[in-house]
C-alpha cells in the first residue's frame, strides 16, 4: 500500500495543479456542442488587490462552470477588467502616477490573485476596457446610437461633484453626496451628452417578466422606470395668456386640486411670477440649485416653497388656485408642473399642512361587503343613510368606548344615523350620550375623511349604503344614566384600551378611523368613489378619470419616471467621445475607419472642472478628412458605457473588424447565469439591458436581454460584523488565507459560511474547520482507494449526487458543503471500503479543484484531468431512503426515536409508538404535528 499522507499539502499542490491547468489549457473554451455562458461582474482594478469578500461570487460562478463542463457543456467562463472610470483615476491621483500605469499594476495583481484561487477562467479571452482594441468598439457603439438618434446633446441641470470636478449620473449620487468621495453634490447647468434610454422604457419594463432575476431587483427596476398611466391637462393662468400643462395619474381628483406647484427651473416661470414676488422666488431658485434631485424628492425632507403671487384656473371647477414654486417638483419629470390635491397625495398633503392651503376631499374609500352574512343582497335595493362614527374617550383613563354586536359578530365604535337638519358633530354628541349613557361632553372634533360602505344590515333587514364621518368626543367626567333599551338592544358597550383598538374594531371604515385617531391625519390615496365633483359624484375613480379628462379636453397618456442616461464626464480616464465640432458647434461624428480616437498621454489628469483633454496638444490636432472641423469633443464617456456591452465582446475578444462575430454572438449569447451585486440594479444592470435592446433593434444581435438568470452574492463582513474597509482596519487579505489554509479551504469556506445571497461575518475558526475537513477527506480517499470495494455506502452516494446537483443548480452552496461533511464523517465512522470514491471526488471537484485533481491523478492514478470526466448520475431507486428515524417529541421536547420505513403515515407511526412501553403514553394525546420521515410532536 502506498504511503498515506496525513495532511494535504495545499501550498505545493495548489501551485502544481494551477501550473498543470495552464500548461494543458484545461479550461480553454470549446465551441462545438451545447453551451452555457457563466459570468460574474468583472472587477474594477482601482485598488491594490482583492479582499476575502471578492472570491465569494467568483467561486460560485466557478463551481457552476465546472458543473456544466462535467455535464458535457461547452462553457464560456471569461475574465476581464472594468478599467476606466473615477475609482481608477482617483486611485492614480492619490499615488501620483498616471492612471494607465496604476491600472496595469493593479490588473497584474488582481490576475495573480484570481489565478491563486484556481478560478477556471479562460484567460485567453481577457478584456480590459482601457485597451484601445476594446474602447474602439465602445466608440463605435456611441456612433451607432448617434446615427440612430439615440445619442444627443442638451443643456441641463446636472449633478456636479466639487471635489471630483465632474458630472455624476443620478445613480452615482447617494444621500445627496458623491458615491465615490462623499462630497455634497450641487446642481450646475451644462451642455452634456445623453443616451435616449427613455425610448426603450416600455421594453425595459415588460422584458423583466421573462427574466429569472431576484424579485427584489426586478421591483427596483420597475420602480426606477416608473410607469404611470394618467392624463395631460392644461391650466390657464389668471389674467394671462400663459397655459401650464401638467401630467397627473389621478385626473379623477381634478375637482380637489387646490393649488399648483412649479419646479424652480420651470421654463417660463418669469412670465408667471408677479413683480412683488420676484425677489423671493429668485432667492429660492439659488438655494434649490445647491440640492440634488434625489435630495429634493426624498420623502423625509421637510417641504419648502414660495408663493408666486399668481393664480391658475381649475379647468373643471373654475376655482382660482394659488401657484407655488417648490423643489419637490423637478423640471425633468413630467412637465415640471403639478396640480396639487392634498386630500389624496402624501407630498401635497404635507405641503398644504405646512403652508395652510385648502384641502378638499373628492374621493372616498368605498367598502363593499360581498361575502358572509353581511354580503349585499342583489335582490334588494340600497337604502342610503348618513352615519356618524363616534370615538368616545374616557374622562380619566386611556380608553375608548366600543360596541360589541355579538349576534352580528361586529365590534365597532359608537355608530348612529344623522337626523335631518343635524350636523355630524351634533349627531355625534347625541349618539354618544344615547349609546353609552355618559352625559357630560367636553369636546367634539371631526377627524379623517368621509367614507362610504355598502353592506346588508341584518339588524335592519336592508341593504345599507352608508356615508360616514367620524368625530372624536371627549367626556368631562363619569356622570352616567342607564341608556334606553331601544338604543342598546343589539349590542353591549365596553371600555377598550386605546392601544388595542386596531385589533378590536372589525368594520373596515372603523379600522380606517382608528388608524387616523392613533397616528394622525393623512390623505386618502386609494381609488374609491368620487364625491364633491358635481355631475361626476357617485361613479368610480377609474371611470371618473377618463370622463373628467374628456370634459376639460385633456389627453389620457403614459409617462415614465426614467430619465435619459447622462454619459459625458469631465475627466481624463475614460473613453474619448468620437465627435468633432464645426465653427457653429454642430457635432461631426468620427468615421468608423478612423477609430479608435486614442486617449492622449500628454495630459495633466488632475481634475480642474474642465475636461483634462483640453490641455493635450496632441489631442487638439484634428484628423484629416474633416475640413469643417475646428475642435474635438473633450469629454470622455461614463465608465458604465464601457461595461454596458463587455459581455458580448467575450464571445469574440480579438475581432478587429466587428465588436464580435455574429455567429459567435448567436452561439454564446445571452449570458445564462450572471453573478454580481444587487447595488447595480439601477446602474449597470439597466444600462446593459438598454444597450442590448438597442443592438437588437439595429439588427446586430438576435437576443434582446443580456442576462437570463441573475444571482446576487451577500457581503463577507469583517469578524466584527462590519463592512470591510481599510479605515476600519478589518480587511482580510486572501493571500494570507490561501497561504495558511489553501485555495480550496477559502473557496469552500466562502460557500459554507451562509446562504449565498446573505451577508455573513468572516470567521477564522470557520475556515480552520474547513481545512480539517479537507485533510480528513484526503486521508479517507487514500485509505479507501487501496481496499476492496463494497457497496455499503451506495445509497448514501446516490443521495449525495442528487443533493449536490440540486444545490449547485439552486445556489445552495452552503448546504452542499454540509452534505459533503456529513458523507465523509459517516464514511469514516462505518470503517468499510466502498465503491463511492471516484464519484465522490468528481462531486467535490467544482468546490475544491486542487484537492480533487490531486486525488484523481496522484491517488486514484488517473492519467487525465478530473475536469474532463463525467458528472455522476444518481439512481433514484438507490437514492430513496429505505428506513428513517422519527424523533418523538412531547411539547417540543425529545422523548425518543423510532425506526420506520420511509414514507410511513402519521397513523402508522402512532401505532408503532403505542408498541413502545416508554413512548406509548404520549400516543393518547389528540393533538400532534407530523413531519413525514422526520418528527412527530404531541401536545
Amino acid at each position: 500500500m502506498a504511503e498515506i499522507k496525513d495532511k494535504y499539502d495545499h501550498q505545493a499542490q495548489d501551485a502544481k495543479w494551477q501550473k498543470y491547468w495552464e500548461k494543458n489549457q484545461t479550461f480553454s473554451t470549446k465551441e462545438k456542442g451545447k453551451k452555457k455562458y457563466v459570468l460574474d461582474m468583472f472587477p474594477y482594478p482601482s485598488g491594490d488587490g482583492l479582499h476575502v469578500g471578492h472570491p465569494r461570487s467568483y467561486t460560485a460562478s466557478d463551481i457552476l462552470s465546472h458543473y456544466y463542463r462535467l455535464n458535457g457543456f461547452d462553457v464560456l467562463h471569461p475574465v476581464g477588467f472594468d478599467a476606466f472610470g473615477l475609482p481608477a483615476e482617483n486611485a492614480a491621483i492619490k499615488k501620483g502616477i498616471p492612471p494607465a500605469e496604476n491600472t496595469a499594476k493593479n490588473i497584474q495583481r488582481f490576475s495573480e490573485q484570481l489565478k491563486m484561487l484556481g478560478i477556471s477562467y479562460d484567460w485567453s479571452r481577457q478584456i480590459v476596457t482601457s485597451d484601445p482594441d476594446y474602447y474602439k468598439w465602445t466608440q463605435w457603439l456611441f456612433l451607432e446610437l448617434y446615427k440612430n438618434g439615440l445619442a444627443y446633446q442638451k443643456e441641463a441641470f446636472v449633478n456636479w461633484c466639487p471635489k471630483d470636478k465632474t458630472v455624476l449620473a443620478n445613480e452615482q449620487v447617494v444621500g445627496g453626496r458623491c458615491e465615490r468621495c462623499g462630497t455634497a453634490v450641487v446642481q450646475e447647468k451644462r451642455t452634456q451628452w445623453f443616451f435616449k434610454i427613455t425610448d426603450f422604457a416600455e421594453e425595459l419594463l415588460s422584458g423583466l417578466d421573462k427574466l429569472d432575476w431576484p424579485d427584489s431587483t426586478k421591483e427596483i427596476q420597475r420602480n426606477w422606470i416608473g410607469k404611470s398611466e394618467g392624463a395631460d391637462i392644461e391650466f390657464a393662468v389668471k389674467d394671462s395668456d400663459v397655459k401650464i400643462k401638467i401630467f397627473t395619474t389621478r385626473p379623477d381628483t381634478l375637482f380637489g386640486a387646490t393649488y399648483m406647484v412649479l419646479a424652480p427651473e420651470y421654463v417660463g416661470l418669469d412670465q408667471i411670477v408677479t413683480a412683488e414676488h420676484q425677489d423671493e422666488v429668485k432667492k429660492y431658485q439659488v438655494t434649490t440649485a445647491k440640492r440634488t434631485e434625489l435630495d429634493r424628492i426624498a420623502e423625509t425632507k421637510d417641504k419648502t416653497g414660495v408663493f408666486t403671487g399668481a393664480y391658475a384656473i381649475n379647468p373643471v371647477s373654475g376655482a382660482e388656485i394659488p401657484i407655488w414654486v417648490a423643489d419637490y417638483v423637478l423640471a425633468g419629470y413630467g412637465y415640471g408642473a403639478v396640480m396639487c390635491v392634498p386630500a389624496h397625495d402624501e407630498r401635497d398633503f404635507a405641503f398644504a399642512q405646512k403652508f395652510n392651503l385648502s384641502i378638499q376631499q373628492v374621493a372616498a374609500p368605498l367598502y363593499i361587503t360581498d361575502q358572509g352574512a353581511d354580503a349585499v343582497r342583489p335582490d334588494q335595493e340600497d337604502v342610503r343613510r348618513k352615519i356618524v362614527t363616534v370615538i368616545l374617550k374616557h374622562w380619566s383613563e386611556d380608553k375608548v368606548f366600543g360596541l360589541n354586536w355579538e349576534k352580528l359578530n361586529w365590534k365597532s365604535f359608537i355608530l348612529g344615523g344623522v337626523e335631518e337638519g343635524e350636523t355630524f358633530e351634533e349627531a355625534a354628541i347625541r349618539e354618544a350620550v344615547e349609546e353609552s349613557g355618559y352625559q357630560n361632553i367636553k369636546s367634539v372634533k371631526k377627524i379623517g375623511f368621509e367614507t362610504h360602505s355598502r353592506f346588508f344590515a341584518r339588524h335592519k333587514d336592508v341593504n345599507r349604503y352608508s356615508v360616514s364621518e367620524c368625530c372624536v368626543v371627549e367626556l368631562t367626567d363619569g356622570k352616567y344614566i342607564e341608556p334606553a333599551e331601544e338604543h342598546v338592544k343589539n349590542h353591549r358597550g365596553e371600555w377598550i384600551d386605546t392601544k388595542t383598538i386596531i385589533g378590536y374594531v372589525n368594520l373596515n371604515n372603523n379600522i380606517y378611523y382608528a388608524d387616523i385617531f392613533l397616528n394622525g391625519e393623512k390623505p386618502f390615496v386609494g381609488q374609491g368613489v368620487v364625491i364633491n365633483s358635481g355631475k361626476f359624484n357617485g361613479i368610480s375613480s377609474l371611470e371618473a378619470g377618463e370622463k373628467i379628462t374628456k370634459q376639460v379636453k385633456g389627453q389620457m397618456t403614459t409617462k415614465y419616471r426614467l430619465r435619459d442616461w447622462l454619459v459625458s464626464r469631465q475627466r481624463y480616464w475614460g473613453t474619448p467621445i468620437p465627435i468633432l465640432y464645426d465653427k457653429n458647434d454642430n457635432p461631426i461624428p468620427i468615421k468608423e475607419a478612423d477609430l479608435p480616437v486614442l486617449l492622449p498621454t500628454d495630459v495633466e489628469f488632475r481634475p480642474t472642472g474642465e475636461s483634462p483633454l483640453i490641455y493635450s496638444e496632441a489631442f487638439k490636432a484634428l484628423p484629416a478628412g474633416y475640413p469643417e472641423a475646428v475642435r474635438r469633443e473633450y469629454d470622455t464617456l461614463d465608465t458604465f458605457v464601457c461595461s454596458s456591452w463587455y459581455y458580448m465582446r467575450y464571445a469574440d475578444p480579438k475581432n478587429a473588424t466587428r465588436f464580435a462575430d455574429k455567429n459567435k454572438l448567436k452561439y454564446w449569447l445571452p449570458v445564462d447565469t450572471y453573478i454580481g451585486g444587487a447595488e447595480h440594479a439601477t446602474g449597470h444592470l439597466i444600462f446593459a439591458r438598454f444597450i442590448t435592446k438597442v443592438l437588437h433593434k439595429l439588427g446586430y444581435i438576435d437576443f434582446d436581454e443580456p442576462f437570463l438568470k441573475l444571482c446576487h452574492q451577500g457581503l463577507v463582513l469583517g469578524e466584527n460584523g462590519e463592512k470591510m474597509s481599510k479605515s476600519k482596519g478589518n480587511v482580510i487579505n486572501p493571500d494570507e488565507v490561501v497561504e495558511g489554509f489553501g485555495a480550496d479551504a477559502l473557496r469552500m469556506y466562502e460557500m459554507f459560511m451562509g446562504p449565498f445571497d446573505q451577508s455573513i461575518p468572516w470567521s477564522t475558526a470557520g475556515i480552520e474547520g474547513i481545512k480539517k475537513f479537507l485533510d480528513r477527506t484526503y486521508r479517507l480517499v487514500q485509505k479507501r482507494k487501496s481496499m476492496p470495494k463494497d457497496t455499503s455506502q451506495d445509497n448514501d452516494l446516490h443521495r449525495l449526487i442528487i443533493k449536490i446537483t440540486q444545490d449547485i443548480e439552486s445556489f445552495h452552496f452552503n448546504t452542499a458543503v454540509s452534505a459533503f461533511m456529513i458523507f465523509v464523517n459517516e464514511a469514516i465512522a462505518n470503517g468499510k471500503s466502498s465503491s463511492w470514491v471516484e464519484d465522490f471526488v468528481i462531486l467535490l471537484a467544482p468546490f475544491a479543484p486542487h484537492l480533487a485533481e490531486e486525488l484523481w491523478q496522484r491517488v486514484l492514478g488517473k492519467t487525465t484531468s478530473i475536469f474532463v470526466s463525467t458528472w455522476p448520475t444518481a439512481d433514484p431507486a438507490k437514492a430513496k431512503l429505505q428506513q428513517v428515524e422519527i424523533v418523538v417529541q412531547d411539547k417540543g421536547k425529545k422523548r425518543g426515536i423510532i425506526s420506520v420505513a420511509a414514507g410511513t403515515s402519521a397513523a402508522e407511526v402512532i401505532d408503532k409508538i403505542k408498541q413502545d412501553s416508554k413512548l406509548a403514553p404520549l400516543a393518547v394525546a389528540e393533538n400532534y404535528k407530523f413531519v413525514p420521515d422526520r418528527i412527530i410532536n404531541f401536545f
